[in-house]
């Protein structure tokens, strides 16, 4: 298990060693991301995220920052989502101290210097116009407007051509400085370390970070009633489909048997979909499910990418999957198997000094502890049949029902894809 120490200044930092290792991986955990922005500054969590790689006071360029990391052969990156944003670096042991100044420059000391952020401004729109590029990845932006118009959730996190168009640096800096904060920060570490010596390091690297406050996202998302279709008429080779439903939030009690239940739908060449679709039908070479889960809501989306003319048949297929689903059709060996599974992918997962990172800093930003490993197995273990009935049931219903298409598709396709998903489950 990892130990929790805070600083002085109350700054929280999780520490793991893992002496078997000859890597550290630094995580940057801010408790900020696209939920928290109001939609004219939609993109602002994503903006700050490539800003803080475009110079700070001792590293003024681009270059520097990534020199003083990937020169000794080390990674550094980020990511922004809903409700976070992570900044993470991984480099040989003997780098660490490196790898933690360029880090605390970047939280602490970014330049938003303004010809940068013109530059970069052209950047993420391209970004945004290259997702429309790619109709297998932009399906799943698309279910994400259909399920959640209205809210957060179903903006792109990037933000739009229009919103990004408009941030300016005032924008930017104010949600910076709202948010990147003491109260709002987890640093997490894991590797082959001297836990008094990273301590002492964070705390010369972060020092200055102001205290600030932990801000909560919007209010919680509701999703449309379904069953609706969004279908986008494009001229591509393959027919890209995401079915998606409302799913659960990430303390729901339900959510380990979620877990097993979506391994088993569509979690591996295992699992019902890849079974289905692909061995036996030979629809599709991409085909699964996974489930998004936030503080408040969650996603449930099952995805694939077929021959136009096979859509159809598809989309009946992983509806007459999720039938069984809710009619009890789940058996006990089916369950042992993918128990077996879902606790071995985890084990598995765990072998990386930034995957045991990643996991302890995620751990304490959603749920206030790190939940041992052993624990969350054990939970898998009591999963039991009627657990998957129950949370089946719960969330496989018709007015949650919700369908988004991007292929060589006409009104009459629309028409009865419609009629298709109003049958329901």
């Amino acid at each position: 298990m990892p130990e929790l120490i805070t600083s002085p200044s109350g700054l929280r930092i999780l520490i793991e060693p893992l002496p078997h290792t000859y890597s550290v991986s630094i995580g940057c955990f801010v408790a900020a991301g696209a939920r928290h922005e109001p939609p004219v500054h939609s993109g602002a969590a994503h903006f700050i995220e490539h800003m803080l790689f475009k110079g700070t006071r001792r590293y003024p360029n681009a270059r520097m920052i990534s020199q003083a990391v990937e020169g000794v052969g080390g990674m550094l990156n980020a990511s922004t989502a809903y409700e976070s944003t992570v900044y993470y670096a991984k480099v040989a042991t003997l780098h660490m101290h490196r790898a933690l100044d360029v880090l605390g420059e970047m939280l602490l000391r970014p330049l938003f210097d303004l010809q940068e952020l013109e530059k970069e401004r052209r950047v993420i729109i391209e970004e945004l116009r290259g997702l429309q590029d790619a109709p297998g990845d932009w399906v799943h932006e698309l279910l994400q407007q259909t399920m959640w118009t209205g809210s957060a959730l179903g903006r792109d996190i990037a933000g739009s051509v229009e919103t990004v168009s408009m941030l300016t640096r005032a924008d930017l800096t104010t949600f910076w400085q709202r948010h990147y904060n003491r109260a709002n920060m987890i640093i997490s570490v894991a590797g082959n370390l001297q836990r008094d010596t990273v301590v002492d390091a964070i705390n010369a690297a972060f020092d200055g970070l102001p205290s600030g406050s932990h801000l909560p996202p919007q209010p919680r998302p509701i999703p449309l009633s379904g069953p609706r279709l969004t279908m986008l008429s494009r001229d591509c080779e393959q027919g890209n489909f995401c079915l998606g439903l409302p799913g659960l939030a990430y303390n729901d009690p339900d959510r380990r048997a979620l877990q097993v239940l979506d391994s088993i739908l569509g979690g591996g060449m295992s699992s019902r979909l890849f079974q289905l679709l692909r061995e036996e039908h030979g629809l599709a070479y991409h085909v699964g499910s996974y489930h998004n889960d936030l503080s408040d809501s969650g996603t449930w989306v099952m995805y694939g990418s077929v021959e136009p003319e096979a859509l159809r048949d598809a989309v009946v297929l992983v509806l007459d999957t999720l039938r069984d689903l809710v009619r009890g059709g789940v058996t006990q060996p089916e369950l042992e198997m993918i128990k077996e599974q879902v606790k071995g992918g985890l084990l598995l997962s765990l072998e990386d000094t930034w995957s045991v990172a990643s996991r302890n800093g995620a751990h304490l930003l959603r749920y206030g502890h790190v939940i041992p490993v052993e624990q969350v197995i054990a939970e898998v273990e009591q999963v039991t049949l009627d657990d998957v009935q129950r949370v089946a049931q719960r969330l496989l219903r018709s007015n949650g029902l919700h369908l988004a298409v991007i292929g060589p598709y006409a009104d009459d396709d629309a028409l009865d894809l419609k009629a298709m998903i109003t049958q329901g489950i």
